[in-house]
C-alpha cells in the first residue's frame, strides 16, 4: 500500500513524459531538486530514450522512496545516518552547498554570531533589539523536521540532542515551521520581523542574506572552509541497481559536464582529494 500510494502522488506531480521513455525517478531533498531538475532537463536533451523524472520531497522522505523502490535515486542535503547506511546504499556527493542566515532587507541587522543564532532558535533571545537591531520581536523561520535543511542547521548549531535514544530538535516549538526554500523566502521577504535560512544557491533578491561569524555566504568562503554552515549534496542508490539508465545518470551527475552546470548555479562543486 506504501508503494502504491507514494506512484501515485509521484504521477500526478511529475510533468509530461517523452512519449516511449523509460522513466527514471530521482526522488528526495527539495534544495538539491533545484539544481538537479536542470541536471535533469540538459540529460534528456541528449537521452531520447529516458526522461529522468525529479521529484522534490525531503531528503528523509528520499530515502524511504529508494528503500521501498518508488524512487531509482534518492537526493539528500545532509550527510545519511549509520541505519541508513546500512540499506546498502551508494552514495555519492556532486556538491557543497551553504546554509545562509537570511532576513527582511527592512532589518537593520549585517551579521548574525553562532550564538546569537543559537539563542534566537532556542527562543532565549526574542527581540531584534538585544542584537542591536530595532526594538521588534523575531519571527522564527525553521523547515520541516524531514527536510535536510533543517537536519543539517541542526547539526551544525548543536540543536538537537537524544532522548530515548531518538534525535530530538531544541529549536523552539513557537517557531513557524515551512516546508521550502521559496516558502522560506516569500515569508520573510513578507515579514521585517522574521529569519530563516536557506540553501546558499538560493539566495536571490527577495531575502538579505546576514554574514555568520563575519563571514560572507559565499562559494569562495565555503569551499575554503572559512564559511562554516555548510553541508553537501548527495545523491543515493541501491547498490544493486541494475536499470542502466539511471545508473547513466547517476554518473552523470558527477561529470564535467554536470559540474559547470552546478557551478553556474551558484552552487560549489565537489572535489574529490582522492
Amino acid at each position: 500500500m506504501f508503494r502504491v500510494i507514494l506512484m501515485t502522488l509521484m504521477c500526478l506531480t511529475l510533468g509530461t513524459i517523452k512519449a516511449n521513455a523509460a522513466q527514471i525517478n530521482v526522488s528526495g531533498s527539495t534544495s538539491v531538486a533545484r539544481v538537479m531538475d536542470i541536471l535533469a532537463e540538459n540529460f534528456n536533451k541528449t537521452n531520447d530514450e529516458t526522461y529522468i523524472a525529479v521529484q522534490g520531497v525531503g531528503s528523509t522522505a528520499g530515502v524511504a522512496l529508494v528503500k521501498n523502490d518508488v524512487a531509482h535515486i534518492g537526493m539528500s542535503s545532509r550527510l545519511l545516518t549509520e541505519r541508513e547506511y546500512q540499506d546498502n546504499l551508494v552514495v555519492k556527493q556532486f556538491a557543497y552547498d551553504g546554509l545562509a542566515v537570511v532576513v527582511n532587507h527592512q532589518n537593520g541587522i549585517s551579521n548574525i554570531t553562532r550564538d546569537q543564532l543559537f539563542q534566537i532558535y532556542t527562543g532565549k533571545i526574542t527581540n531584534w533589539k538585544d542584537l542591536g537591531g530595532a526594538d521588534r520581536g523575531i519571527a522564527v523561520v525553521t523547515r520541516e523536521v524531514s527536510s535536510g535543511s533543517r537536519y543539517a542547521f541542526e547539526d551544525q548549531m548543536g540543536l538537537s540532542r537524544v532522548l530515548n535514544d531518538r534525535r530530538v530538535s531544541t529549536i523552539s516549538q513557537t517557531a513557524l515551521v515551512v516546508s521550502t526554500n521559496s516558502m522560506m523566502k516569500t515569508l520573510i521577504s513578507d515579514n521585517p520581523q522574521a529569519i530563516g535560512f536557506i540553501s546558499m544557491g538560493s539566495i536571490d533578491a527577495s531575502v538579505k542574506p546576514l554574514n555568520f561569524d563575519g563571514v560572507v555566504p559565499n562559494s569562495v568562503n565555503l569551499l575554503n572552509k572559512k564559511y562554516e554552515l555548510a553541508r553537501p549534496f548527495l545523491i543515493f542508490y541501491h547498490q544493486d541497481l541494475e536499470d542502466k539508465a539511471a545508473l547513466d545518470f547517476a554518473k552523470y551527475v558527477t561529470s564535467k559536464e554536470a559540474i559547470s552546470i552546478v557551478e553556474n548555479q551558484g552552487y560549489t562543486p565537489y572535489q574529490n582529494e582522492n
